[in-house]
């Protein structure tokens, strides 16, 4: 694989990361999902990231929140330790850091990429994990129900090994958890909670920095 491409699709991953807690919601079938997400207009949650690396002896913990409204608008925030934002709203996608004189805007291919992931989410929220053609989607039953995405391309399997997603037994529409494994010794674990689903949600919200 050429390595822009290669570097494209790394960023891709990342944008994947930020956007799953959104794509779910919960059943014991592919076609119970596809039902019950069309029943999701909004989902809010905080969330508490921890990125495990053999390099360090601790894990680097992240915190902060997430709002979604249907059908495609998205913020995903960081309030510590480094507080940035990203917002999408239709098309639209911005990235913002804050500095010590103030929000920075980003720019750049990631942006670009994180619209194409946005695409392919988009048919996740409609609950068709298996039109994903970069990966094959299994759905496990049972107490804890979960669905575990494994890339397709060896060149993808260099950098993800899979992406498990853990649903909510207690609150249809709701991931309780998403853990993103590079390798054994290398993975991010995202857990959720404060959770609301089907809110109104502020258009600012998709729109404003603060």
């Amino acid at each position: 694989m050429p390595r822009g491409i290669a570097r494209r699709g790394r960023f891709g991953l990342l944008g994947l990361l930020m956007l799953l807690p959104l794509l779910t919601a919960w059943a014991d079938s592919w076609e119970g999902l596809r039902e019950a997400a069309q029943g999701i207009t909004s989902i809010e949650a905080r969330f508490v990231q921890k990125k495990t690396l053999p390099m360090l002896t601790r894990p680097l913990l992240s915190e902060g929140r997430f709002s979604y409204q249907a059908p495609d608008r998205l913020r995903w925030e960081y309030d510590r330790p480094v507080r940035s934002v990203l917002i999408v709203n239709g098309r639209d996608v911005k990235r913002y850091r804050k500095e010590r004189d103030g929000w920075r805007e980003e720019t750049g291919a990631a942006l670009s990429v994180m619209q194409t992931v946005m695409e392919e989410i988009l048919h996740w929220q409609q609950g068709r994990f298996d039109a994903n053609p970069h990966f094959q989607a299994t759905l496990e039953t049972g107490s804890k129900p979960k669905v575990t995405l494994t890339p397709k391309d060896p060149a993808w399997r260099k950098m993800l090994r899979r992406i498990e997603l853990t649903l909510s037994r207690k609150q249809s529409g709701v991931m309780q958890s998403v853990r993103v494994v590079e390798d054994e010794r290398s993975f991010t674990q995202i857990e959720f909670g404060q959770v609301a689903v089907n809110r109104p949600l502020p258009a600012a919200r998709f729109r404003d920095i603060e």
